[in-house]
């Protein structure tokens, strides 16, 4: 009975039947609507708030989740691009640009000689106005000084298009996550609870020629993203 009552409120909030962010009936609301026990609802509800469709605000409700942005992983594309692919409006802030040492897997990742330093941006990526992911990125300094001085044209803007612009040119990537939990700042930045699960992405990108351009560390929390995989058994 609770998978059943769990699909028929999914097939609404999918029809959009239910408008993200609208509260859903309540508890005894949908006992008498839908003649089941109380439990039952507890669980379907549960369910569809760990899948992500619904969420919780204490002493409030239970509410309609946004739809998660689904990526397609195997191509290299920006965040701005993708957003635009998916109907959003790309933008964000740019919290932090300055020149650091960097953490030696910063420095390992980019082949910084001892000299040299890495430039740091921290930046906040949203869709539709929505904190969609904390993000930050380390660029190779002094090769990418030009991309250093127009810091405040990544805010909301593609990091890769400057890139091309200024002759690093992206072209592979290589890319791990893995299954976090936000830490409290990030909590904070992307206005989510303390500890909410979502994914965490390190991420170095290299040009043409095998160069490290960029080095990424970034969390999207599991209720506003996801990545799908296509995957070919090899003979």
């Amino acid at each position: 009975l609770y998978y059943q009552l769990k699909e028929v409120l999914k097939q609404q909030i999918r029809a959009g039947h239910l408008a993200p962010h609208t509260a859903i009936p309540s508890e005894p609301e949908l006992v008498t609507q839908y003649q089941v026990s109380r439990a039952t609802v507890r669980q379907a509800l549960a369910e569809l708030v760990h899948e992500g469709l619904l969420y919780r605000q204490h002493g409030k409700g239970t509410f309609v989740s946004e739809p998660r942005i689904q990526q397609t992983l195997g191509e290299l594309i920006s965040f701005t691009e993708t957003m635009r692919r998916r109907g959003k409006q790309p933008g964000g802030m740019l919290l932090v640009s300055e020149l650091v040492r960097g953490s030696d897997a910063v420095r390992n990742q980019l082949r910084l000689a001892d000299t040299e330093q890495a430039i740091r941006f921290e930046r906040l990526r949203t869709a539709d106005n929505t904190p969609i992911a904390l993000e930050i990125d380390y660029l190779p300094y002094p090769r990418a000084t030009h991309v250093y001085e127009r810091a405040k044209e990544v805010a909301d803007g593609s990091l890769y298009s400057l890139m091309n612009a200024e002759g690093l040119s992206p072209s592979i990537a290589e890319q791990t996550f893995k299954a976090d939990r936000a830490t409290q700042r990030e909590a904070e930045l992307l206005r989510i609870g303390s500890g909410e699960p979502g994914l965490r992405f390190i991420c170095t990108t290299f040009d043409p020629i095998g160069l490290p351009v960029l080095y990424t560390e970034s969390f999207y929390p599991g209720t506003r993203y996801e990545f799908q995989v296509t995957m070919r058994i090899t003979r």
